[in-house]
């Protein structure tokens, strides 16, 4: 075999092994919804460069327009994706048919290749090149195929995300502690105290903790949802996981009784569910330093009294002070690390119109 012959069985085997990977990717993503533990994968590398330059753009934007712009580079990283996924397969098979251009008819370059296999990946089929013999006409189809069942996968992924990221904001909406100001641990826990008592507490925190168990099956096998901010301003899945993560934390450290209940369930679920923000698409997640929200004593101690008027049965002040920040710790390092990743403002509001009820007239 001479120089040239070598030079065209490589080609051929380099743009096999980028089609193979691409379409590896795409099943992964789409079909199987489990991550390749590689960095190097397209759609991990397709995240991680692209939130970059997103980001670096959106920190220079106006205050006023940031959140908007960074809220539109999850549904725009979609189109991105399949983009990018077809341009991988397309220069592939341009590979291949390149090393092949012996048998098939108007390829002279690599242009003329890649143009060959947009055209049959497409199923344009325009019929100004055309292969000759069996192997070219069967590689055809097969590269027809394999761009049929790219679209037909994406435009069935679509509904299941938006399902997924539906049910995820619908909960958020609940989230409301019945004042103007920011929701806060605390002001949730007395806003469900007074819907039912106790048993209003333990039932919030049951819901909750569905929540957490279906943003976790959903972000797990679609990370890229991670990135769907609120449609709601003020408001972002993970400062509500974070209120909800502080009071179920607050109540275990603060409540007697309240070690192995809901509220205890809830925190095991929001930790998992936090460990795994490990995963998101983007850049490597690094613990971050909270050392000043540990050291709020004084919050909690005012905390501590508004739970106390409530009529609890509390764990003396500095042991529960001790233990929450002994709970904290295994999980909000993590949390405020992906807020600060995402550009996540740290507070959560819920813009429900005010109706006063208490005038007649």
């Amino acid at each position: 075999m001479n120089a040239e012959g070598v030079v065209e069985v490589l080609a051929v085997v380099a743009g096999l092994a980028l089609v193979l990977v691409s379409a590896s990717d795409a099943v992964s993503t789409l079909v199987t919804t489990r991550r390749r533990p590689g960095r190097f994968w397209p759609t991990p590398v397709f995240y991680r460069q692209t939130w970059r330059a997103w980001l670096a753009v959106g920190r220079r934007a106006a205050p006023e327009l940031r959140e908007g712009f960074l809220g539109s580079y999850g549904p725009l990283s979609l189109l991105g994706l399949l983009a990018f996924w077809v341009l991988l397969l397309v220069v592939g098979w341009g590979a291949v048919w390149w090393g092949l251009r012996s048998r098939v008819s108007g390829v002279d370059d690599y242009i003329d290749a890649v143009y060959f296999a947009g055209v049959g990946f497409l199923t344009v089929g325009f019929g100004d090149i055309l292969p000759t013999g069996d192997l070219a006409r069967l590689l055809v189809l097969v590269e027809a195929f394999m761009g049929l069942v790219t679209m037909a996968l994406v435009i069935g992924y679509l509904p299941t995300l938006y399902g997924a990221y539906s049910r995820r904001e619908v909960q958020l909406l609940a989230l409301d502690d019945l004042t103007d100001e920011a929701t806060t641990p605390v002001g949730f826990l007395e806003a469900s105290h007074a819907g039912g008592g106790v048993e209003a507490v333990a039932a919030a925190f049951a819901d909750w903790e569905r929540w957490c168990d279906e943003v976790y099956d959903s972000h797990s096998a679609y990370p890229m949802l991670a990135l769907f901010r609120s449609r709601q301003p003020g408001q972002h899945w993970l400062t509500g996981l974070a209120v909800v993560m502080d009071a179920a934390a607050i109540c275990v450290a603060t409540i007697d009784g309240r070690r192995n209940g809901p509220a205890a369930r809830l925190l095991r679920r929001g930790t998992m569910l936090v460990k795994h923000l490990r995963g998101l698409p983007t850049v490597g997640l690094e613990d971050a330093e909270v050392a000043d929200s540990f050291g709020d004593e004084q919050r909690f101690r005012a905390g501590y009294q508004r739970l106390a008027a409530l009529g609890l049965p509390l764990h003396p002040h500095e042991q529960a002070w001790s233990d929450l920040r002994r709970l904290r710790a295994g999980y909000l390092p993590q949390l405020v690390a992906a807020t600060r990743l995402l550009q996540v403002p740290l507070e959560f509001r819920h813009h429900t119109a005010r109706l006063d009820i208490t005038r007649s007239g």
